[in-house]
């Protein structure tokens, strides 16, 4: 993430619960996708000051939070977490085990095609994976139950498993397709084609979404690769799925280029 424009970060003493003075935080932060790892989050909490705001969903984040793992977060009264998701809808959804203890979108199969070495003894084989029904709200939702309509979001994390799609689809809907509310977008995208057409890793609705952002003037400032880097899970070859590809990208805002 960029850092440019962000507080300089509180005393210590600022960032405990048992201080009742009311304090108006610097940056707002939204980080979509914890599992449980809350790194960023308490980053942008504990050295900068943020009121942060984590959700998911997945029943590993919601263990993480009960639990005394996350005692000094609880502490923190700028740090919140809400055991809800990102979502292209407000509902439910049903959300599939996935990999470390994640949700996803994406529907495996509940049988895979498995041969042995020399491919002449092959078989159908269980494939055992959980379904959940679990929680999702669109942005604009949260933000009014938050209270945060009219309020800058300094930093939008999302890592959510193959939902940033229908997520951010509702946001640049909702928005007129320019959330200019926002300054900063981080995110992971996920399960998507190297697409010939463009020469690249990318994808028809990414190169949509990303074009959107260009124009809102959120500039893409990093992605982790050209191409993304492709998963040879043979899950995926199963549901005809021959490429799947992942990247990192973020999108800033330089309000000082616009001023």
């Amino acid at each position: 993430i960029c850092l440019d424009g962000l507080p300089e970060g509180p005393e210590p003493e600022q960032t405990s619960r048992n201080d009742d003075e009311p304090r108006v935080a610097p940056c707002l932060v939204y980080d979509f996708g914890v599992r449980a790892q809350p790194q960023l989050g308490a980053t942008m909490a504990r050295d900068f000051g943020c009121e942060v705001h984590a959700f998911d969903p997945s029943p590993v984040s919601v263990e993480w939070w009960e639990s005394d793992a996350s005692k000094s977060l609880k502490e923190m009264p700028n740090y919140h977490f809400h055991p809800y998701g990102a979502g292209g809808t407000d509902g439910t959804v049903v959300l599939k085990e996935y990999n470390w203890g994640q949700v996803s979108i994406l529907r495996y199969p509940s049988f895979e095609f498995h041969c042995e070495t020399n491919a002449t003894i092959c078989a159908l084989t269980h494939r055992p994976s959980q379904s959940f029904h679990l929680p999702v709200k669109t942005l604009p939702t949260i933000m009014k139950e938050l209270g945060h309509e009219g309020r800058t979001v300094d930093l939008l994390k999302v890592d959510v498993e193959g939902s940033e799609y229908a997520f951010l689809e509702n946001l640049l809907d909702s928005s007129g397709g320019c959330p200019n509310f926002i300054n900063q977008i981080t995110l992971e995208w996920h399960h998507f084609p190297w697409d010939w057409r463009y020469g690249e890793g990318s994808s028809p609705p990414i190169n949509v979404i990303a074009t959107l952002f260009h124009t809102c003037g959120l500039k893409n400032i990093y992605q982790h690769s050209e191409n993304g880097w492709p998963a040879n899970e043979k899950i995926y070859r199963d549901l005809g799925m021959d490429d799947v590809r992942y990247n990192l990208a973020t999108f800033y805002r330089n309000k000082s280029a616009t001023e």
